[in-house]
């Protein structure tokens, strides 16, 4: 007899299993990033006006927005995530955490200010995507989607041996971008203007900055990594051997670069 069928693991998910590493390990927004949304929105010193974030995780976002006053409702589908992010945001009465999807919000009609997106707009469905954010979002309010965008992991040595580290195992899952476009992801622009619901023209914020990782801090970062954990355990654990030496081998580390690239966009206002 075969035993009880195993649940299956949804990749947009999987990132509740390690919520806690998560949140120690992902990197944070720049605080220009920050800024320039909520200048864009028109919502500086705007405590009332609602806000929601969509695919909040921990809250890494979340808690930039709150501090800066905004009336922030933060939607999260993994309930493990969504109790970091609540612990998170504990010291923001502003901030209150949903455990659901995009998709299934139910926002009140042409309501919100500002529709954020940090590092999770691709795992909205593509035929929601833009239609919920127009049902959320008053006339000419705001939709921000940013992403953190690896561009450099170390000198061409670490890189190497990092690629090698893949190997037979895996392919390797990042490649890597220029730091002057950082556009992995410029197919938001192509979405934004074919859906017809916003207004021409937008705007892209890139700010580039750096962070370094120890072995370990690098091993932690890449189990949050959703192709990363959707590997059977035993790859994982023998690609996470030979990637600590290939770090190991290079000095301990990995100095990254990123760049945060931002897409704005605001909706159209009622046709007159």
């Amino acid at each position: 007899m075969s035993g009880p069928a195993q649940p299956v693991r949804e990749q947009r998910l999987v990132f509740g299993e390690v919520a806690d590493i998560y949140d120690r390990q992902r990197p944070s927004y720049p605080a220009a990033v920050i800024d320039a949304i909520v200048a864009f929105a028109g919502l500086e010193g705007d405590t009332q006006t609602p806000v929601t974030e969509v695919g909040a995780g921990t809250g890494k976002a979340s808690v930039l927005f709150a501090a800066r006053g905004l009336a922030l409702l933060c939607l999260e589908p993994s309930s493990a995530m969504a109790a970091v992010a609540r612990r998170n945001l504990t010291p923001y009465p502003n901030a209150q955490v949903q455990v659901t999807s995009f998709e299934d919000w139910r926002p009140a009609a042409n309501s919100y200010g500002l529709v954020l997106a940090a590092q999770s707009w691709h795992w909205v469905s593509t035929g929601a995507r833009y239609s919920q954010a127009d049902r959320a979002l008053r006339p000419h309010g705001s939709l921000a989607v940013l992403w953190n965008v690896m561009v450099n992991r170390g000198d061409e040595c670490l890189q190497a041996d990092l690629q090698a580290a893949y190997g037979d195992l895996v392919q390797s899952p990042w490649a890597m971008a220029t730091p002057e476009r950082a556009e992995v992801n410029g197919w938001v622009v192509d979405e934004i203007e074919s859906s017809g619901l916003f207004e021409p023209g937008r705007a892209v914020v890139r700010v580039p900055w750096q962070r370094s990782y120890d072995t370990e801090s690098w091993l932690d970062l890449l189990s949050t990594q959703s192709d990363h954990r959707m590997l059977e355990e035993e790859t994982r654990g023998r690609l996470f051997d030979r990637v600590r030496a290939a770090v190991e081998a290079n000095g301990g580390a990995v100095a990254v670069d990123y760049v945060t690239v931002c897409y704005l966009a605001r909706t159209r206002g009622p046709v007159t």
